[in-house]
């Protein structure tokens, strides 16, 4: 009995086991999504584009090649569909293509600006309730049609998914995945920020790589509608004001000399502080940088004289305060929204005056009294510390 009572308990332990992977799915069944776009069809329709990767085989040559119109090698292609909205579109693409759509390797989501300007909210909420879209997928927006994005062809990455993505991780612009963007939809504002691309024609016509052909922008959210768009310089304040300045070279001119001083931002530090006095909202902001000098052009000498350092920090903190002071104007005065958290700064400060005033923040937001303190150290002044003199002239004190 012991022993029909072992092979009982094998025989089950066997069965479990033989059947464990009879739901499992190959991957030469799959459609790889690398990117999708979402752009309006009409009035009541969307489009969903995808860009599915084409799997290289194990030859020894490299594989599976599909030739394309701009030379070298294609490795992905774009297929769209037509729907009421991002589900019913999808059932349609899939009817269109042998393998079961994945998005378990989607790096990044472009909303066309037509549908960005009518609300992104329900699209957004689709995509964080699917179970495979990746929330760590970048969004943007596209000027005219986010389509044209997918269907560039790219020569340094193996298609404009991958070529957004390094963007996106590089933090040299803004930089939103799926999930920042639906806590900044569920934030007190209600206002996000995404960057904004803009395709450019190519530099030249034998060069059809046009990935690199963007601009550096942000477009702006309340209520999950874009309300407008920022430019290259006010970005640039933008992501000093968020924190989110963590990659960049500063060119600047110290006031009486001439020539520029190029620095390298080594690390960036950004605190709001928020004061309520007098029935007066402020907010002080607190830059902190460390640089280094990588290119001097003028004739101070950043290595034996420290007012020659001074001069070049004073230079920086008046590019960051007018870079700062730019996006402030643009959207205290301008757009009247709120994309930098002001309102979790003053809810988490002040709670209690928060809950009396939430609902006028859209009033109280483009009065509030911004007083930005720069402080720019510049660590190292590099090798090269005074450009070559004429013959008798003298060397900048």
């Amino acid at each position: 009995m012991i022993r029909l009572g072992k092979l009982a308990v094998l025989s089950c332990l066997f069965s479990v086991v033989a059947t464990g992977c009879w739901d499992r799915t190959e991957v030469n069944d799959l459609a790889l999504v690398t990117g999708a776009a979402i752009d309006n069809y009409d009035d009541k329709l969307i489009e969903v584009t995808i860009q599915i990767f084409v799997p290289r085989s194990s030859n020894a040559g490299g594989g599976m090649e599909i030739s394309s119109k701009g030379g070298g090698s294609q490795t992905s292609f774009v297929r769209s569909a037509v729907g009421v909205n991002i589900a019913d579109a999808l059932s349609k693409l899939q009817e269109k293509l042998p393998r079961k759509i994945f998005w378990g390797h989607t790096e990044i989501i472009i909303f066309g600006e037509a549908l960005a300007r009518g609300g992104i909210r329900d699209d957004i909420d689709y995509l964080m309730r699917a179970p495979q879209p990746r929330e760590r997928a970048y969004v943007y927006v596209c000027k005219g049609n986010a389509r044209q994005i997918l269907e560039m062809n790219t020569r340094l990455e193996r298609n404009t998914s991958e070529v957004m993505r390094e963007i996106g991780k590089s933090k040299i612009i803004l930089s939103v995945t799926m999930a920042d963007l639906a806590q900044m939809l569920a934030n007190q504002s209600g206002s996000a920020a995404l960057p904004l691309l803009e395709i450019l024609s190519p530099k030249s016509p034998s060069n059809p790589d046009r990935s690199e052909s963007f601009v550096n922008a942000s477009a702006v959210f309340k209520d999950d509608k874009m309300v407008g768009s920022i430019d290259d310089v006010t970005t640039r304040g933008l992501l000093w004001l968020r924190n989110e300045m963590k990659t960049a070279v500063i060119t600047v001119t110290p006031e009486g000399v001439s020539g520029t001083v190029s620095l390298r931002l080594l690390k960036s530090k950004t605190k709001l502080e928020p004061l309520i006095e007098n029935g007066k909202w402020q907010m002080n902001v607190w830059i902190h940088t460390e640089d280094d000098a990588i290119q001097n052009t003028t004739k101070l000498d950043l290595v034996t004289n420290p007012a020659a350092v001074k001069a070049v920090e004073a230079a920086m903190n008046r590019d960051i305060e007018n870079r700062v002071g730019l996006a402030l104007r643009k959207l205290q005065q301008e757009m009247k929204t709120d994309i930098l958290d002001f309102s979790g700064e003053f809810h988490r400060a002040y709670p209690k005056e928060w809950r009396e005033n939430k609902k006028r923040w859209d009033d109280i937001f483009p009065q509030v009294e911004v007083t930005v303190h720069s402080d720019a150290n510049m660590l190292r002044p590099g090798l090269s510390s005074v450009r070559k003199l004429d013959e008798g002239e003298e060397t900048s004190k």
